[in-house]
């Protein structure tokens, strides 16, 4: 018995080793005698545009093997290694040093090594564009080069999504080296955005605005987040790829690696004068970093859910409402000027009919007159207010998976998507009055205080205002017309010629300055105009001054009448229809 089983092991030895001889040998397709590559892609990714460059990156004709025939079976590399081919350039090779070569019939390739490290190479779907290249390691860290069709180059993007972290890896050759870097933050841009960059950590309230978006809706980004200046539209839309709304004034993109940011022609410069250049940084608005962070870390998100579910949609979910609804919500709560804006548009476009009535028809309009960017937030406040965090939290992760607009939001609230675009509409109808009553100040937050030459006799017109008689005819004296010289000319010499735009005044008064130098005190009651040669109107609820440089006044009554005083001796009346009277 012992004698058969030995037997039996030495022929079914014999075959094997046989068999293995007689496996045909596969040869690499660039010749017979070429040399077998090996590749080394270190342990871990590398973090810098400079590292990725310096990766080995095989080609397919590396690599590929030169099948004689498209035979299925088992064959012998050209460095003795395994081979076994399904089909036509669709085999795997076990390779001397380890590593296992796979290749697919549409030109995808893949490299793995016993360690974790590995490296993908996938063709491009679209005409004219490179493959897309991927180095994975063990950590689950990988770097991605992807083509960037508009632009003609390629992006290296770093990744970890289980962690929160996906950011582009910069070229410094391309945008210089970092200008700032504020917590996960890191500013490339030119030299005009110098000052915006100087008082940018003064305006953004990173802490408390990262810590709303974790707790409230679980949105982060751990990883790096580049944030690109373009100093001019046509630079970041070329980048882009792309028209960005309001992105020729102080627009952005929030992208899943970065942000970007336009446009730093348009951004002050230091003139020296400290008043001046104090006011321009608060004319800035810093909002639009808000709105484009939170799409950064949204998508960060949602690639982190992807990544953990394994549902990687085949086509992006269209929900703009969500999308610019939630970066418009979550920046008026931390730039309050934007509140205001989001509920002017919204009543302007309500009141000119331009809402759609149902849901549906809100997805089907897209960014149709901007309506995401107003209507949006009021139903993602409506939303978070009414059903909760959770609500918010459970629609975004169904989108992020592929699940429909509609159904998400039925099943995030338990009510249809059409009532909760209705009372969104009917909270806001209820709201609306506080916040355009407000408007003025919420527009002005944080502006420039203009101040009078005259400060005490501007407070004490503020406080008690103006007490004149009903009638011009009871006005029998010169000073029985207050001295608007005395009250309204005001410090404008620094900005005058340089700047045209609204200031905050005093005491909840408002201020607007024209280039040409002429300017307009105002409030709920009032207007003071300020002509160039100080001639100065002004008006009243019902009544009007006028006072010119030499001194000459006139007062219109309520009645309609009026008095002119030429000097302190000389003065006329006239009547309602302007015909010189004697009272």
């Amino acid at each position: 018995m012992i004698r058969k089983i030995i037997t039996f092991t030495l022929v079914l030895l014999t075959s094997v080793i046989y068999s293995e001889s007689e496996r045909s040998k596969v040869s690499l397709q660039r010749g017979p005698g070429s040399d077998v590559l090996y590749f080394d892609f270190g342990e871990t990714a590398p973090s810098s545009y400079h590292g990725v460059e310096r990766l080995q990156e095989p080609k397919l004709e590396d690599l590929h093997l030169g099948f004689l025939e498209p035979t299925p079976g088992y064959y012998q590399g050209p460095d003795g290694g395994e081979v076994y081919q399904w089909a036509k350039n669709h085999y795997q090779w076990k390779r001397a040093d380890g590593s296992v070569y796979t290749e697919w019939a549409n030109g995808t390739f893949k490299l793995d090594f016993p360690t974790g490290t590995g490296f993908v190479s996938a063709p491009s779907s679209c005409n004219g564009c490179l493959p897309t290249i991927i180095w994975n390691y063990p950590d689950l860290t990988k770097v991605t080069k992807y083509w960037m069709a508009h632009r003609k180059e390629y992006d290296y993007i770093r990744q970890k999504p289980i962690s929160f972290e996906n950011y582009l890896l910069v070229s410094e050759t391309k945008f210089g080296k970092p200008r700032l870097e504020f917590g996960n933050y890191v500013f490339y841009g030119s030299e005009k955005w110098s000052e915006y960059l100087r008082v940018f950590g003064d305006n953004f309230k990173m802490k408390p605005f990262l810590s709303f978006l974790k707790s409230e809706f679980q949105l982060e980004n751990r990883g790096k987040i580049p944030v690109l200046l373009f100093d001019k539209y046509e630079e970041i839309k070329d980048y882009i790829g792309a028209d960005i709304p309001g992105g020729s004034e102080e627009g952005g993109f929030g992208s899943r690696d970065s942000i970007t940011l336009c446009c730093g022609e348009k951004m002050p410069q230091p003139t020296g004068v400290l008043e001046f250049d104090s006011d321009a940084l608060r004319r800035i608005h810093f909002g639009t970093f808000y709105h484009e962070a939170v799409h950064n870390l949204e998508q960060v998100s949602c690639l982190k859910i992807q990544t953990e579910t394994g549902k990687f949609p085949q086509t992006d979910i269209l929900d703009p409402w969500f999308e610019e609804g939630l970066a418009n919500y979550v920046e008026a709560k931390f730039y309050e000027r934007k509140q205001f804006h989001i509920y002017n548009d919204a009543e302007k476009l309500i009141r000119e009919n331009k809402v759609p009535k149902s849901f549906k028809l809100l997805l089907d309009a897209k960014y149709k007159d901007l309506l995401p960017y107003s209507i949006g937030p009021l139903l993602i406040k409506h939303i978070h207010e009414t059903y909760g965090k959770e609500a918010i939290i459970s629609y975004q992760k169904d989108t992020c998976i592929g699940v429909s607009p509609l159904l998400a939001l039925q099943n995030a609230t338990g009510v249809s998507p059409d009532k909760i675009l209705k009372d969104s509409l009917s909270s806001f109808e209820k709201d609306k009055d506080t916040i355009l009553r407000n408007g003025k100040k919420l527009q002005l937050a944080g502006f420039s205080t203009m101040n009078s030459k005259f400060p005490n006799e501007y407070k004490n017109f503020l406080d008690k205002g103006f007490s004149l008689p009903e009638s011009a005819m009871d006005i029998k004296s010169y000073t029985d017309i207050p001295s608007l010289q005395k009250i309204f000319p005001a410090n404008v010499e620094i900005y005058s010629g340089k700047l045209e735009g609204d200031f905050l005044g005093p005491n909840s008064s408002y201020f607007y300055l024209w280039k040409k130098g002429n300017y307009r005190w105002y409030g709920d009651s009032f207007e003071a105009n300020v002509f160039p040669g100080n001639q100065i109107l002004f008006r009243g609820s019902n009544f009007t001054l006028i006072e010119w440089e030499d001194g000459k006044k006139q007062y219109i009554s309520p009645k309609g009448d009026s008095v002119i005083f030429f000097n302190l001796e000389s003065k006329s009346y006239l009547d309602i229809n302007g015909k010189q009277v004697t009272p």
